[in-house]
């Protein structure tokens, strides 16, 4: 298996040991802020890094929510990605689906068994296979690469982000606290060049070519909340910023948002009903098409 980034590595190792010794706080009270919690979560990061494979593993039989907005000027991209993930082995479902228009819609279920994986192709798709369902291949390496899945990709993302303008700049991080509820709340000002650099969103070619210098120096403030036990809840990037005669607005905010089971998963159509697709090529062409009714 494919070792993880580092930088990845080190911000959610930063969540984890803040979790830890937040946990002997009283509910209310603030942690270290500024310069002392620089200190304090870089001290602890060669400790946590080794738990982060077991903590997204630990993050089974789960549903979750990522609702993704990015404005430059006046062109906009808006979809929530919702997911679940369950069994043993696993089984999981993807839901993309565009605020923008209501027949953009993309569906991928992976089954734990066989090795097929399945999509759903929204009305604006039609003709882009000759039927709704298609089917191809499961990706090379199975269900192993944890930040492969869709359904958390987004959150491994901006973990990244956070962990490289914490590397560049020790102060990135800014405070955390424990509010009644018990829950640990994290806060960090990342950089749009580290939210770029990831990439946190997949910007086209005509719009990133258009970022200036200066608009990659602002800052987007940053929320990484976890529940008493440790785990994720919840992480927010949000910001408005303009520079270079260019405006720009984001919100991403991904959450774990329940128990998922059996009945998340969806009921595949009769085999007639679904085009296979019989290897990458087949498979690359498709999302060319997909890119290409999308305006990409």
């Amino acid at each position: 298996m494919r070792k993880r980034p580092t930088t990845i590595i080190c911000a959610l190792g930063a969540v984890l040991v803040l979790t830890t010794a937040c946990g002997q706080a009283r509910a209310g009270t603030a942690l270290p802020k500024g310069d002392d919690a620089a200190a304090y979560v870089g001290g602890k990061f060669e400790t946590a890094m080794n738990k982060l494979q077991d903590v997204i593993a630990d993050q089974r039989d789960v549903t979750t929510s990522s609702d993704n907005y990015f404005r430059f000027d006046e062109k906009y991209a808006h979809s929530v990605i919702t997911s679940a993930r369950t069994g043993s082995p696993e089984s999981r479902v993807v839901h993309n689906r565009s605020q923008k228009n209501p027949d953009d819609v993309l569906d991928t279920f992976t089954p734990a068994d066989g090795a097929l994986e399945y999509m759903y192709l929204g009305p604006v798709f039609k003709g882009a296979a000759p039927t709704s369902w298609v089917s191809m291949p499961k990706p090379e390496g199975g269900l192993t690469m944890k930040c492969a899945f869709a359904g958390i990709l987004t959150a491994c993302k901006m973990a990244d982000a956070v962990a490289l303008s914490y590397n560049a700049d020790k102060k990135t991080v800014k405070g955390a606290k424990v509010g009644k509820d018990g829950k640990t709340e994290l806060t960090a000002d990342v950089s749009f060049d580290a939210f770029l650099t990831r990439p946190v969103e997949q910007l086209p070619p005509s719009i990133k070519n258009q970022i200036t210098p200066e608009l990659r120096k602002a800052v987007i403030p940053t929320k990484i909340l976890l529940n008493p036990d440790g785990s994720l809840d919840q992480m927010v990037m949000e910001a408005k910023f303009e520079g270079g005669g260019h405006k720009v607005e984001l919100r991403y905010d991904f959450r774990f948002t329940g128990k998922a089971s059996a009945q998340d998963l969806p009921k595949l159509p009769d085999p007639a009903q679904i085009t296979a697709l019989p290897d990458k090529a087949a498979k690359d062409a498709l999302f060319d098409k997909i890119a290409e009714a999308r305006g990409n």
